[in-house]
């Protein structure tokens, strides 16, 4: 705990700097701060802050911007908008020879509001595949697909949020600015295949609810889910300004044996991150880094931390993961160099990433 206060203390003073320098660096302007009683009280139609950081529209939960119901010239699907979402990485593994395609999703969601209440319902699915590896004794493609959330959002009068939902836990930070992610989900095996452990695991999951209080720029909620008899519940923190995110997530589940239920089964989880993003002439070059320190009570400590460098479509990045079993430390370094375009409201990259325990992947990801 001591090494990842230092490291975001670190990370707190170079966001000051940055800050102190932006105006004889960058033609990029630093928007006026709300006052306290617009961001936390006042109708959120005060608040006209931008936001870098991007939400995980697949788990995050997350305010809508929706039209004028007074404006008569829009039609029934433009006053209560359709949204469809997709999220996809996919890779080619250089040492094990071998496609796949991870972390995959496509959800589809309607809002419906007027004053007083934003009603959100929404499905989304999931699927993967890994193609034949050499060294294992099959002969056939290993994948799968189905469903993986769905229910309902509520927002009463700009703060109050009520979801219940398929994958209710709130999850690990989600979050990087590398090619490919950082995590893995134990629960839609194979999405494990060529994932080493010190990627961080997310949370046991399951059908629940979701209550707390959100705006554009803060989350206090509480979840719990139902996953066999593990029961994990979570509570969330989030905050953020256009430049910087913090997060805290304390997480209790029964991962030891989640058929049985009993208090001494369950064990604690402890996530703490800082995200910065921050713009430099006028947007054309972008600073990111993430600190953040990740305690899984029996299991192991890990730290992530990434740095990345934008330039138009090129994007270089760095990420350090350190792995704490039993008091014994690794440390291991990935990079990765892309191309990031955007086409409309859709992201698309392709690029390299590699790391010191010998993967190499030729890789890319699309995210609309």
């Amino acid at each position: 705990m001591k090494k990842f206060i230092f490291i975001l203390s670190i990370l707190l003073i170079a966001s000051n700097i940055l800050l102190n320098a932006q105006e004889n660096y960058s033609n990029a302007i630093m928007p006026k701060l709300p006052s306290a009683f617009d961001m936390f009280i006042g109708r959120e139609g005060n608040n006209k802050l931008p936001q870098y950081i991007k939400n995980d529209l697949i788990r995050d939960d997350y305010k809508r911007k929706l039209p004028d119901l007074q404006n008569t010239n829009l039609s029934f699907f433009q006053k209560y908008p359709i949204e469809f979402h997709l999220t996809s990485t996919f890779s080619y593994a250089a040492h094990t020879n071998t496609f796949n395609m991870r972390d995959t999703f496509v959800s589809l969601g309607q809002t419906f509001h007027n004053d007083y209440i934003a009603f959100t319902g929404f499905i989304t699915a999931f699927g993967y595949f890994d193609t034949h590896e050499p060294t294992n004794d099959y002969s056939y493609i290993k994948g799968n697909a189905g469903l993986y959330d769905g229910g309902v959002q509520a927002i009463f009068v700009d703060r109050i949020l009520v979801s219940a939902r398929g994958r209710a836990t709130f999850d690990i930070n989600t979050t990087t600015f590398m090619l490919m992610p950082h995590y893995y989900d134990t629960t839609l095996n194979p999405a494990n295949i060529d994932t080493p452990n010190y990627y961080i695991p997310q949370v046991l999951n399951g059908a629940g609810i979701r209550v707390g209080f959100i705006g554009n720029h803060y989350e206090i909620a509480y979840s719990q889910g139902d996953f066999r008899h593990s029961i994990p519940k979570a509570f969330l923190f989030r905050f953020n300004i256009p430049n910087l995110e913090f997060r805290f997530l304390y997480e209790h589940e029964n991962r030891k044996a989640p058929q049985d239920y009993h208090i001494t089964l369950f064990e604690s989880l402890v996530q703490a991150s800082a995200t910065l993003r921050f713009p430099f002439l006028n947007e054309t070059i972008w600073l990111n880094a993430i600190a953040e320190y990740t305690w899984r009570e029996n299991d192991a400590h890990y730290i992530r931390l990434e740095q990345g460098f934008e330039w138009y479509m090129l994007n270089i990045a760095l990420r350090e993961m350190v792995h704490i079993v039993d008091k014994n430390a690794k440390a291991y370094l990935e990079y990765t160099i892309f191309g990031k375009f955007m086409a409309g409201p859709a992201e698309f990259a392709i690029g390299f990433q590699g790391s010191t325990d010998g993967r190499y992947y030729i890789a890319g990801h699309v995210k609309l």
